[in-house]
């Protein structure tokens, strides 16, 4: 029972988080301010609809479910420890007093490739590859991946710097979403 209190306390944890992340973003980073009703019944619903559905259908194989949530969060958590690391080593964004040194930047580069190849072995131990087929595309998702890891390695501090630059060659709908962005909290320097 323990394990289970512990869970939903996680997975509550957890939606409160992406929950209110949510609303700051609609209302501050996007400039769109909303009733409060309104906001809790969109938060809520896109939160918690797509959980409640996933464990009514999924209730006779939790198991699997589970396997396959931790396998996702494998995929996706290396798309926010790289560009985070990134802006972390950067004395330009953190300042200089907290920006890595050398020993710090070598050790969050030889934990991010830790945990990006433990990851990258428990999805391939997951994935079943019985046929050619499978495996063919694994590795055709696999490149894929790694390729949207480097572009994201390369990329963020790129787009921060030269946001004029990036604006100009983006698509419409991105310099629409530039145009309306707004900047939610003043990191300016303290006066």
């Amino acid at each position: 029972y323990v394990y289970a209190v512990g869970l939903l306390a996680i997975g509550q944890s957890t939606t409160m988080t992406g929950t209110l992340s949510g609303q700051y973003v609609t209302e501050g980073f996007w400039n769109m301010p909303v009733k409060p009703w309104q906001r809790v019944l969109i938060t809520r619903s896109i939160s918690l609809v797509p959980a409640l559905i996933v464990a009514l259908t999924a209730a006779a194989h939790i198991d699997l479910l589970s396997e396959i949530i931790n396998v996702l969060q494998a995929i996706v958590l290396s798309f926010t420890i790289i560009p985070l690391l990134k802006l972390q080593d950067h004395a330009e964004v953190m300042g200089p007093e907290f920006a890595f040194g050398r020993v710090a930047r070598m050790s969050a580069a030889f934990l991010t490739l830790a945990i990006v190849t433990l990851n990258a072995y428990m999805v391939a131990s997951v994935i079943p590859l019985d046929s050619p087929s499978m495996y063919v595309a694994l590795c055709a998702v696999v490149i894929v991946y790694v390729l949207v890891l480097s572009y994201t390695a390369a990329f963020p501090l790129r787009c921060v710097w030269s946001r004029r630059m990036v604006v100009d060659r983006a698509p419409p709908a991105i310099r629409w979403l530039f145009g309306r962005a707004a900047l939610a909290v003043d990191v300016g320097a303290p006066t």
